[in-house]
């Protein structure tokens, strides 16, 4: 009976250990080649543990929140003005990923305590209050009036919040656990126990890349993670005509691979010219997918910048099939995901770098935008079930302004989390962030907005500050309703370094 407790006891303190080391430990010292928006939750994860190991030096700013945060503030940007314009030699971190809605910031507040923040700031926007979720669920359903305890239900489910059980398991179970049913409460329980259940969906992804970029084609990718490309290149990898690039040993020795589209042959061959201004060379392209090309060895005699121009261009537009996309970009070839690096990238999961699609306002009149914004975020919902949410986002801007405003659920932890730090005496500053002219208009002029503002309003006092600037960047600085294009995260750059260097004592 003794021998059979033992090993037992010592089953389960294996079982326990090696949960431990691998899942809790090894897997955060591997290098991390996820981009941003490939791996948000293992992103998030990875960098919370590399702050949390970091000695604390200077004063900390962390920037918490969704998507809205990541796409509005440049950590590096914003430290570089703070520096230059007020003398602070601060660093910088984000601790936000997709979908992150105040339940889930409110959830993280206890971790932030060992990162010792001197300032947490909190960009916020419409799509962080999941208002609508509302009709999504009730096609004729009201936020004032809507049932909080379904809501919350519905917050909880795997397709709507996964951080949830791979991020804050225990957390979670502890705020809104007596909502949950049998089955959903025992898998919150088994996640908060068990690390190789609570990160199941999530490690393999970043093994899935080390081992890709050092021993696959890298041709299978949701985010360009390659050399800098100067004329350009889209998230997805899609060139433009030409794209300049230095040779590497690698390209050297293995080549490098592009894909290649039916409709960019159209039919018929297309022709490639390659040149670093004294050695020329000529690719045909006569095979639709993913081809691997191989430069002349001339080209390695010396590091030049080769240029690559195709015989002609395609328009995802006029495309069919997973190829389809509605916009005017002229389209080339995609490159593989490492292309031009001797190593693929590690560490940036919180770096963004401008592509394509940010500079596709640029000079653009209001009412050409307009046009463009209408057809690029809101047409053909039938051929692109992506844009459901968008469509939804508007839907609910239209129909809430004809509400009462409420403040229920995630607006109830907005103030939780106002009240966290002003109990802690920790500056925060909760920002009702800029939203694109053309969707706040659905809305903007109606009681519920006002009272929206005036309930933000009310949360400041004491260590906590609001900063209401929604009508703060043209609508050029817009990629959709609420994310800034690179260049309008660049005009927004000073003035949120203003306000948040004013913060600070001189």
């Amino acid at each position: 009976m003794k021998q059979r407790i033992l090993l037992i006891c010592l089953f389960f303190v294996s079982l326990f250990g090696f949960d431990f080391l691998f899942f809790k430990k090894i897997q955060f010292l591997l290098p991390n080649e996820s981009p941003w928006n490939t791996n948000h939750f293992f992103n998030f994860l990875y960098e919370y543990e590399r702050i949390r190991n970091l000695p604390k030096t200077k004063k900390r700013i962390i920037v918490v929140g969704s998507s809205v945060a990541y796409y509005s503030i440049d950590s590096q940007k914003l430290k570089e003005s703070l520096l230059r314009d007020f003398g602070l030699d601060v660093d910088v971190f984000y601790l936000a990923y997709a979908g992150n809605s105040p339940l889930y910031v409110y959830l993280l507040l206890n971790w932030l305590d060992p990162l010792e923040p001197d300032l947490v700031v909190y960009p916020v926007n419409f799509i962080d209050y999941r208002l609508h979720r509302t009709y999504v669920i009730f096609p004729e359903g009201r936020n004032d009036s809507v049932d909080e305890s379904v809501v919350v239900r519905d917050a909880l489910t795997f397709g709507e919040a996964p951080q949830s059980l791979w991020v804050f398991p225990w957390e979670t179970l502890k705020e809104v656990g007596t909502s949950m049913d049998w089955d959903t409460w025992s898998r919150y329980v088994v996640s908060s126990g068990f690390s190789f259940y609570r990160y199941k969906d999530i490690y393999l992804q970043n093994l899935q890349n080390l081992i890709q970029h050092r021993f696959g084609r890298n041709t299978s990718y949701h985010a360009y993670a390659g050399a800098e490309i100067p004329e350009g290149i889209n998230g997805l990898g899609w060139t433009g005509q030409k794209f300049s690039f230095f040779p590497t040993e690698k390209i050297k020795e293995k080549g490098f691979w592009v894909e290649v589209t039916q409709f960019l042959l159209a039919g018929k061959p297309c022709r490639m010219e390659i040149s670093n201004g004294t050695i020329h060379q000529e690719i045909t392209l006569s095979r639709e997918g993913w081809v691997r090309l191989y430069l002349d060895p001339q080209f390695f005699q010396e590091k030049k910048l080769v240029t690559v121009k195709l015989e002609r261009v395609w328009f995802a537009n006029q495309a069919t099939g997973a190829y389809l996309d509605y916009h005017f970009d002229p389209m080339g070839v995609r490159l593989e995901q490492t292309f031009g690096l001797e190593e693929a990238k590690s560490g940036i999961q919180y770096k963004r770098e401008p592509r394509t699609e940010d500079f596709r306002y640029l000079g653009m009149k209001d009412e050409e935008y307009r046009k463009y914004f209408q057809y690029r975020l809101l047409e053909g919902l039938e051929k692109r079930p992506g844009i459901g949410y968008l469509v939804a986002l508007k839907v609910a801007k239209e129909r809430i302004r004809e509400e009462t405003f409420r403040p229920y659920f995630h607006f109830r932890y907005l103030k939780k989390i106002a009240d966290h730090f002003r109990d802690r005496n920790v500056p925060f500053l909760l920002i009702n962030n800029p939203e694109n002219p053309i969707s706040l208009e659905w809305y903007e002029d109606s009681d519920w907005y006002r009272d929206h503002l005036r309930y933000l309003q009310s949360l400041e006092g004491g260590s906590v500050h609001y900063w209401d600037i929604h009508r703060s960047l043209p609508m050029q600085g817009f990629s959709d309703f609420h994310h800034f294009t690179y260049i309008g995260m660049e005009q927004m750059n000073p003035i949120y370094a203003k306000r948040i260097g004013n913060l600070f004592p001189k």
